[in-house]
């Protein structure tokens, strides 16, 4: 492929990836006592797929350790997230979440729901064809 096509994909990516989070995951977080952000919530979210380590949530956020570190600590604090060590190797400590934390994310996570369904709305039947089949295609394509 050329460059210049090259060039021209990343530009839209990055545009693309920050409309969607300025205008689509910017959901209003009131409700939510814990005064977390959505560096929190993201974290809640990989959590709630698997249990990782520090060092594996780290590298699922993309951030650096010490970030992610001072993220868990706020977790910890307000009950939405747990540490353990785990049983073959005690310096390992695994995170989960607690009843508590898998709660506050379904809740928020269908709050962004709705707020997304709100926006998606004033779209016209077309605009919502055409963004369904670009999701679509881009989703297996950035899959392969």
């Amino acid at each position: 492929m050329e460059e210049v096509n090259i060039d021209r994909i990343l530009e839209n990516m990055f545009h693309v990836m920050l409309i969607v989070h300025k205008k689509i995951l910017k959901t209003d977080l009131t409700g939510c006592d814990e005064n977390l952000t959505r560096l929190h919530f993201a974290a809640m979210g990989e959590l709630s797929q698997n249990n990782m380590t520090m060092s594996e949530l780290a590298k699922a956020l993309m951030m650096p350790k010490p970030q992610v570190t001072h993220l868990v600590d706020t977790l910890v604090t307000t009950g939405l997230v747990e540490r353990l060590a785990d049983i073959k190797d005690r310096r390992v400590i695994n995170l989960f979440l607690t009843d508590k934390g898998r709660l506050l994310g379904r809740e928020m996570k269908q709050k962004a729901k709705e707020n997304t369904k709100k926006i998606l709305a004033s779209l016209t039947p077309e605009e919502l064809s055409q963004m369904s089949v670009a999701l679509e295609t881009l989703r297996s394509t950035i899959g392969k």
